[in-house]
C-alpha cells in the first residue's frame, strides 16, 4: 500500500441517524467504538517489516531496544490526546517520548520554532517513528520566506497555501531524515464554526503538500473526531455504558475521556497505516482491537 493514503471527512457520508439515549445509544457507541467504519479495513502492507515498500526505512532489530516514537505537537499532543495514546503505545512495547507546546504550529516560528525543537529533539532521541500534530492554531498570517519581515495573509488563500504547504514538506523532510517513519497529523474537528471552517482548510493544505512523500502518512484527524452524525465529536455513552462528556467548554480541546476514546480510533488508524507491525520475534506485539 502506498506511504500515504489521503480521504477528505468532509466528503465522507454520514452514517444513518440513530437515538442518542438508552439502549439505542448503547448499540450506536458499541459499534462506533468496534467496528468504526470510517477508519477502513486494514492495510495489506499490515504485518510487514519494513513499512512501506515505497519508503526504505529502518528494521526493527529482534535482539535491541525496543523501537522508539517521538511524539511531538501542539496542545493535543500536550494534553490528554498525547497522554492517552502515549500511554498505549508503552503498552506494546514501544518506547515514547512525547513533548507537546500549546498554542504552536508552523504559521508562527517567531513564538516557537518548530524545526528548531524537533531537530534538537532527533538528535537526542533518535526515534524510529516520530508522530507531529499541529494546525490547529495555524489560521493566521505567516512571515513570507527569507525572513524579510512581511507576512503572508491568511486571507490571501493562494500565497498562504504556498507558504504553508512549503513549511509542511520542509517539517516532513526533517522529521523523516530519509529514514524514519513520520506520521503527520491533522487538526481536529471542533465546535466553533469559523475554527471548523478554517481547520478543514488547513487539513486541506497539508494532505496535498505531503500526498505521495515517500516515508510519511498524512493522517485525517477531523474524521477521527466526527460522531456517527457528521458533527464534531462531543459525548455520547462510553464503554462503561455511562454518558460521557468528550470535549472540554471550548468545543476544542478533549476531555480524559474524550483523549481516551480518539486515541483508541487513532491507533487503529496508524496500525492500519503501517505503525511498527514487525518489533522482533521476542517482543510480539499485538494490533489493538478494532
Amino acid at each position: 500500500m502506498p506511504s500515504l493514503e489521503i480521504r477528505s471527512s468532509v466528503r465522507s457520508a454520514p452514517s444513518p441517524r440513530v437515538a442518542r439515549t438508552g439502549a439505542a445509544a448503547w448499540r450506536w457507541l458499541a459499534g462506533l467504538l468496534i467496528v468504526t467504519p470510517w477508519l477502513g479495513a486494514a492495510s495489506p502492507a499490515a504485518g510487514r517489516c519494513p513499512p512501506p515498500a515505497a519508503h526504505v526505512g529502518r528494521v526493527p532489530n529482534p535482539d535491541g531496544p525496543a523501537p522508539s516514537v517521538l511524539l511531538i505537537g501542539d496542545s493535543n499532543i500536550f494534553g490528554a490526546l498525547g497522554h492517552a495514546l502515549a500511554r498505549r503505545l508503552r503498552a506494546r512495547g514501544l518506547r515514547v517520548e512525547r513533548f507537546g507546546k500549546p498554542t504552536s504550529g508552523l504559521s508562527r516560528p517567531d513564538f516557537f520554532d518548530w524545526p528548531r525543537e524537533a531537530a534538537r529533539r532527533l538528535a537526542a532521541a533518535d526515534p524510529d517513528v516520530v508522530i507531529f500534530m499541529v494546525g490547529g492554531n495555524d489560521h493566521q498570517c505567516i512571515e513570507a520566506p527569507g525572513g524579510s519581515g512581511t507576512r503572508v495573509p491568511w486571507k490571501d488563500a493562494d500565497a498562504w497555501r504556498e507558504e504553508y504547504s512549503r513549511r509542511v514538506r520542509e517539517m516532513a523532510h526533517l522529521l523523516s531524515g530519509g529514514a524514519r517513519r513520520v506520521f503527520f497529523l491533522s487538526p481536529t474537528n471542533r465546535a466553533p464554526r469559523i475554527d471548523r471552517e478554517d481547520a478543514f482548510r488547513i487539513s486541506r493544505v497539508q494532505a496535498d503538500a505531503l500526498e505521495g512523500m515517500a516515508g510519511v502518512t498524512w493522517i485525517d484527524m477531523i474524521a477521527l473526531t466526527t460522531d456517527a452524525r457528521g458533527r464534531w465529536l462531543d459525548r455520547g455513552v462510553g464503554p462503561d455504558g455511562c454518558w460521557q462528556i468528550w470535549r472540554r467548554p471550548d468545543g476544542i480541546h478533549l476531555t480524559d475521556e474524550g483523549g481516551e476514546l480518539v486515541a483508541e480510533r487513532l491507533l487503529a488508524e496508524l496500525y492500519a497505516h503501517g505503525l511498527v507491525e514487525c518489533v522482533g520475534r521476542d517482543r510480539p506485539m499485538a494490533a489493538p482491537a478494532r
